[in-house]
């Protein structure tokens, strides 16, 4: 068996990284076979990368994005997954060049801890050592804070018109990047 490429390293660390994407596994939506649709859909992404030349981020997205949807019964809509196909298209001519990259140093320097849905939904921390409740926290707030700012992004972007329709709603809509 070949070892790893340092690009599915990369694909399955940003998985194990994805909060939402962790979320919606701890909740079980990816039914009894979790893992291996997890370790399926790392091995897919790298093999679109190789499939095709330069992978366009929305082209990634919207493979990644309905193989989501098809096996984990999940879609984001807070622009996480906008983000990590914005990542991957950085990463993968990297990997390819300069596998020492500052992309790929996180990776090696931060390992990721996968915490048990009995933790997790139960908030139950009796058993995690203070050095492991300090990773989770530096972990969860990682995250939080690469949702926020994915999340703040796509707000900047939206932009509320004033046609008010009959029935009294708003309609809120993307600026135009031309503008």
């Amino acid at each position: 068996m070949e070892p790893e490429s340092i690009f599915l390293s990369y694909v399955r660390y940003t998985f194990k990284r994805w909060a939402g994407f962790q979320q919606a596994i701890i909740e079980g939506m990816g039914g009894d076979y979790t893992d291996e649709k997890e370790i399926w859909l790392g091995n897919e992404v790298e093999n679109y990368f190789k499939r095709y030349d330069k992978v366009h981020p929305d082209e990634i997205e919207d493979y990644l994005g309905s193989m989501i949807e098809n096996e984990f019964d999940t879609y984001f809509e807070d622009g996480s997954l906008q983000q990590v196909s914005k990542n991957f298209c950085i990463a993968y001519p990297l990997s390819l060049t300069n596998p020492d990259a500052e992309i790929f140093q996180d990776m090696r320097n931060k390992p990721v801890i996968k915490l048990s849905a009995n933790v997790k939904s139960s908030q139950d921390t009796s058993e995690l050592t203070e050095q492991e409740l300090n990773k989770q926290d530096a972990l969860e707030s990682t995250d939080q804070e690469l949702n926020e700012q994915a999340v703040c992004e796509n707000l900047e972007q939206l932009t509320v018109s004033e046609n008010k329709d009959d029935d009294g709603w708003t309609m809120v809509k993307r600026k135009n990047k031309n503008k």
